[in-house]
């Protein structure tokens, strides 16, 4: 087992470069991107301090290399063209991360696998040996690089399990590598690798592994094509220290291993050294005061276009209620909110009738005042072709208390595209609730992008828009819906249809919990993160409607039911960033329609409900790491988004709205979008700590921090 190391902390490194070769592609047309992160505590294993990437420390090299590091921050690469090229790490003084050094003609043939502990170049060859090479110069890299007279034959035990190996790393004069959760370590002496020692076994999932030096070793359990979650090891013997130091980390990783660790210094902070306190950035103030309630909130409106883009004008609209279809299956006729005509721009409104049917009063009721409702449009094109189109939305009385009317004024309604009326024998459906009660789909669900999405450890879609079509048990789609009879209809005038169309019942054909995020909150050095989200629903959650195949996103509905008690976390950091979600019902309901002379329509809805925490089950849980959305990007964030925390002091957002989570969930296989609306009861907050050597720096995603930010990041 290595001793610690005996050298003076002075002498000894307190952070440790870390670089991540990104995915195929990531670095372009067959090119892997290479990313610096910096490991602030690489004795204690991130327990004290971050593994937080750089800011705009990034670089590429080719597909096919493979690329390894030799310390002193060095970077070799072993091309597919046999070359070795050997590039030193100069971001600390302001050059590049990938400057080219020296290139040699590679002493070896395309290696199997290849590492190295600085003065020696470790290479199985295909022969199944591993063969040995000295660098002259380790630490300019400008050295040549020659093969050693000791070599490590096929059959020796050491060879023989360097092939089968997840991954092998060295330190010093130890080699290390990881099998099926098991590490094994070699001392290396004149006469080859001595008999392995087991220093950790039982890391379950773990296929990478690396150290920043002697007495810490880290593993992630994804392959170079994955994301995967980072833990580490320290002392001796090695027990596990951190068992998430790092989410979401893609790639394969490799640090710049140093000859000895040193704890950091507590009062440090990350990426800070030659950077200057920002004197005009203001101290973070109160937010600005929420407008009145708006009076237009009790309006249902919205627009309808033709595929192309174009103003569908003209065109019969009918509004009605989804709240009140039972959960329990029946079939209902659902009430009907009010009629018109789209306007020659394809714009249509209908005011919230003033008195409401008792159903659809009870309904808003138990939705915090809000009424959830669906326009149907439909016609044909000059050619005969049935188009239909659908939009949710909501509206809430004027009687309605003022934070529902301005949650519900928060969401603007996108315009919805008219589709052609595809036959669908709803195949893939349930036929009924107590058809997917008892044959439940959920492994067909998995396999959607959607769900893939949700499964995904880091959050890499934020606000960007969804697809606009998705497929609930596969890949997007790549189909064009507009092509019928292999006839383009995007841009084909749309008439009314003669009788029009009208629905003839609706049920709900299947219902379940699904986890929806609805908030994030932010901490990073010497600071506490808040996320409450307490007694009631405050969010805005989109909708999804399928005619034919494949879904498209169809508006969005406020919810506002009850909870009844307190959700969130509470003082987590430093270093902490997670989202939170809360369970919500959804429903699959299936619609029938008569339209005119062209038979039954039948249309799947697949629309967000109430607060509903599972037998057994959390009343809210932890979603997805979002600390790679703090610390050193700071430096690339708007400087008018910019403040700071008095030390000492907290700052919340308890106002406007949230950004909009595109990937708040994924319900029946289709991914949905949310957002929430602050209030005193919905909040994000930051708490600083009491080290005044550097400011405790937030900054906005959408605005400044006082004004309508969405989310707010920390430094």
């Amino acid at each position: 087992m290595i001793s610690p190391p005996s050298a003076s902390a002075a002498e000894c490194a307190s952070s440790v470069a870390t670089y991540v070769v990104g995915r195929t592609g990531s670095g372009g047309w067959l090119k892997r991107s290479v990313t610096k992160y910096v490991d602030w505590d690489p004795q204690g294993g991130g327990t004290a301090a971050p593994l937080s990437e750089s800011a705009d420390a990034t670089g590429s090299l080719p597909l096919f290399s493979k690329v390894f590091t030799g310390g002193n921050g060095l970077i070799y690469e072993s091309t597919n063209d046999d070359k070795l090229n050997v590039y030193k790490d100069e971001t600390a003084t302001g050059g590049p991360l990938l400057k080219l050094v020296k290139t040699h003609t590679a002493p070896w043939k395309r290696p199997v696998k290849i590492w190295s502990n600085g003065p020696t170049i470790y290479v199985v060859n295909h022969e199944g040996g591993i063969d040995l090479y000295t660098q002259s110069d380790p630490v300019n890299g400008t050295g040549t690089v020659v093969k050693a007279r000791l070599a490590i034959p096929a059959t020796d035990s050491a060879a023989v399990q360097a092939v089968a190996a997840d991954d092998i790393w060295s330190v010093g004069s130890q080699v290390y590598m990881l099998t099926k959760g098991t590490v094994r370590a070699w001392t290396r002496t004149v006469a080859g690798l001595t008999l392995p020692r087991v220093v950790a076994s039982g890391l379950t999932g773990a296929v990478q592994g690396w150290s920043p030096g002697p007495g810490t070793f880290y593993t992630t359990s994804n392959g170079e094509e994955d994301e995967g979650i980072v833990k580490s090891y320290t002392g001796s013997p090695f027990a596990l220290a951190n068992d998430e130091v790092l989410t979401g980390m893609a790639g394969q990783v490799m640090a710049d291993t140093a000859s000895c660790l040193a704890a950091p210094d507590a009062d440090a902070k990350p990426f800070s050294a030659g950077i200057g306190e920002e004197a005009d950035i203001p101290a973070a103030s109160s937010e600005e005061a929420e407008p009145p309630a708006p009076s237009d909130a009790a309006v249902f409106s919205g627009t309808f276009t033709r595929g192309d883009g174009a103003p569908a004008g003209g065109l019969p609209v009918r509004l009605e209620a989804t709240d009140v279809v039972p959960e329990n299956g029946t079939a209902v006729t659902l009430p009907t909110l009010g009629e018109t005509v789209t306007a020659a721009d394809g714009t249509w409104s209908i005011p919230l009738p003033a008195t409401l049917a008792p159903e659809v009063a009870q309904a808003a009721a138990e939705n915090g005042g809000t009424v959830n409702a669906v326009a149907t449009v439909a016609g044909t094109t000059t050619s005969g072709v049935a188009m239909a189109g659908v939009a949710h939305l909501s509206a809430a009385p004027v009687t309605a208390a003022p934070a529902a009317r301005a949650q519900t004024a928060a969401v603007t309604a996108e315009p919805a595209a008219m589709e052609p009326v595809l036959a669908t024998s709803g195949a893939d459906e349930p036929t009924s609730l107590s058809d997917s009660t008892a044959n439940p789909r959920d492994a067909l669900y998995a396999q959607s992008w959607g769900s893939k999405l949700e499964a995904g450890l880091v959050d890499t879609v934020r606000d960007a828009p969804l697809p606009k079509r998705q497929d609930a048990t596969g890949d997007l789609p790549n189909d064009d819906p507009y092509i019928v009879g292999g006839v383009n209809t995007a841009s084909m005038a749309i008439v009314p249809m003669d009788g029009g169309c009208d629905r003839t019942k609706s049920e709900v054909i299947d219902k379940k919990i699904y986890y929806t995020t609805v908030g994030e909150a932010h901490a990073y050095w010497d600071a506490k993160a808040t996320f409450d989200y307490d007694n009631k629903v405050s969010s805005q959650v989109e909708t999804a409607s399928k005619v034919g195949s494949k879904w498209t996103i169809t508006g969005t509905l406020t919810l506002g039911s009850a909870i009844g008690s307190s959700t969130g976390y509470s003082n987590k950091g430093p270093y902490y960033a997670k989202q939170w979600k809360i369970p919500l019902q959804y429903t699959k309901t299936k619609e029938t329609w008569q339209c005119g002379g062209k038979g039954k329509m039948t249309r799947y809805v697949i629309k967000p409900g109430k607060y509903t925490v599972p037998s057994g089950g959390a009343t809210g849980k932890y979603g997805k790491d979002v600390r790679n959305l703090d610390g050193a990007r700071y430096l690339k964030s708007p400087k008018k988004n910019r403040a700071y925390v008095t030390a000492g002091s907290y700052f919340q957002l308890s106002k406007n709205s949230s950004i909009k989570w595109s990937g708040a969930v994924s319900a029946f296989g289709v991914s949905l979008g949310g957002s929430t609306t602050y209030d005193k009861d919905h909040r994000q907050r930051i708490t600083a700590g009491n080290r005044t050597n550097s400011k405790h720096y937030i900054w906005g995603a959408k605005d400044r921090v006082s004004g309508k930010p969405g989310v707010f990041y920390s430094y």
